[in-house]
C-alpha cells in the first residue's frame, strides 16, 4: 500500500483511529523512509500547534515538506540511469521521460534584455519540447507555450491550448503555468495535463504528485488521479480520473472508460483538432473501455467501429460524421 488518504493520516496523528486504521498507517510507514519522515514531521507540527491537526495544516506545509524531503543536487543524472521515485503522502514525485513525435515551430522575440520563447504546434500534429530547466512539455495540436528564461525565483510559462507537463523538480523554485482562462497551476516537480482553450472549461488532470490550481483567488490542491474542471463562471468541480487518461499526451494513447458515443466524439475532437458530428443513428451504440495507441485516425476509427459498431465518414477533411 504505497498510498494513504489524508483523512486517515490526520485521524492517526490526532488519536482518532481505531486499531485497524492504526495498523494501516503503521504498515504504510514501513514501506519507505519518506513515509516515516512525513508522519514524524506532522506529529511535531501538531505538537507545536497544541491543537488537533487539520488538512489545511498539511496544505500550508506541502511546499516546505517537498523542499526538505526531495533535495535537488546540481549534478545531472545520466539519461541511462533509472528513475528514482519518492512519495509525498503516497503521491509520486517522479520524472517520467517519453517521446511523442510531432511538428511545431519555435521562435523567440526580444523583450528588453529578455527573450520570449514560443513553441507552437500546427493544427493537426502534436509535439514536445524540453524547457531550459529539464521539464518536458507534450503539446496537443494547435497549442502554444511561451516563456522567458528561468533565471528568477520562479519558472513561469503561458499556455494556450492543451499540454502535458513532466516538471523537473527544483527545490524552492516553483513551476507556474498561466492560462487565458484566468487559471494558474503551481508545482515543484510532478506530471499533469492542462486543457485551456478559449471559451471552453479549463481542466487539470494529475498523473503524479501534488498540484495547486488557483482560480478566482482560491487554491485547490489536487492529488494524483484527480481532475479539476473550471467553467467560465468559475464553478469548480473535482472528480476522480484515470491516471492513464491524464498521461495520454505523453504516451500517445487514447484512454476510454465506459465511454458512450458522445464522449468518444469529444475525445476525438480534442485529440485530432477536428469537428465531430454525432448522428442520432449511433447514439445507442455500444459503450467502449480500453486503450488505443494513436497510429493515425484511420486505424483508430476502424478499431472503434469494430468495438462499438459506430460507422463514420468525413464530410470534409476537418469534419468527421459518426453514424
Amino acid at each position: 500500500m504505497n498510498t494513504i488518504n489524508w483523512e486517515l493520516l490526520i485521524n492517526y496523528i490526532n488519536g482518532d483511529c481505531n486499531d485497524a486504521e492504526m495498523l494501516q498507517v503503521q504498515e504504510w510507514c514501513v514501506l519507505q523512509p519518506e513515509h516515516r519522515y512525513l508522519l514524524t514531521y506532522l506529529e511535531r507540527r501538531q505538537a507545536q500547534l497544541l491543537q488537533p491537526l487539520k488538512q489545511s495544516d498539511i496544505e500550508e506545509q506541502w511546499l516546505h515538506l517537498l523542499n526538505r524531503m526531495f533535495p535537488v543536487t546540481e549534478s545531472v543524472a545520466s539519461p541511462k540511469s533509472g528513475t528514482k521515485h519518492y512519495w509525498f503522502t503516497g503521491l509520486a514525485a517522479s520524472l517520467l521521460l517519453c517521446s511523442v513525435l510531432g511538428w511545431f515551430y519555435y521562435r523567440s522575440a526580444a523583450i528588453g534584455a529578455d527573450k520570449i520563447q514560443v513553441v507552437h504546434t500546427n493544427t493537426i500534429n502534436r509535439g514536445n519540447v524540453t524547457l531550459p530547466d529539464g521539464t518536458i512539455v507534450y503539446l496537443a495540436p494547435n497549442s502554444e507555450l511561451s516563456f522567458k528564461n528561468f533565471n528568477g525565483p520562479k519558472r513561469e510559462v503561458n499556455l494556450n491550448g492543451e499540454a502535458f507537463f513532466d516538471v523537473k523538480h527544483l527545490t524552492k523554485k516553483p513551476f507556474i503555468i498561466y492560462t487565458g482562462n484566468k487559471l494558474s497551476v503551481t508545482v515543484l516537480g510532478t506530471s499533469f495535463n492542462v486543457y485551456a482553450r478559449k471559451y471552453m472549461p479549463a481542466e487539470v488532470k494529475v498523473a503524479t504528485g501534488l498540484v495547486g490550481v488557483i482560480t478566482n483567488n482560491k487554491t485547490h490542491y489536487l492529488k494524483a488521479g484527480q481532475q479539476l474542471i473550471a467553467n467560465a463562471d468559475n464553478n469548480i468541480a473535482v472528480k476522480t480520473v484515470a491516471v492513464k487518461d491524464a498521461l495520454s499526451l505523453q504516451t500517445g494513447t487514447l484512454f476510454f472508460n465506459n465511454s458512450n458515443t458522445t464522449e468518444i466524439a469529444v475525445k476525438l475532437q480534442r485529440w485530432y483538432n477536428i469537428n465531430v458530428k454525432v448522428l442520432s443513428t449511433c447514439k445507442n451504440a455500444r459503450r467502449f473501455s480500453g486503450e488505443m495507441k494513436d497510429t493515425g485516425i484511420a486505424d483508430l476509427l476502424k478499431g472503434l467501429r469494430y468495438a462499438t459498431g459506430i460507422n463514420y465518414r468525413f464530410e470534409t477533411p476537418n469534419t468527421l460524421i459518426l453514424f
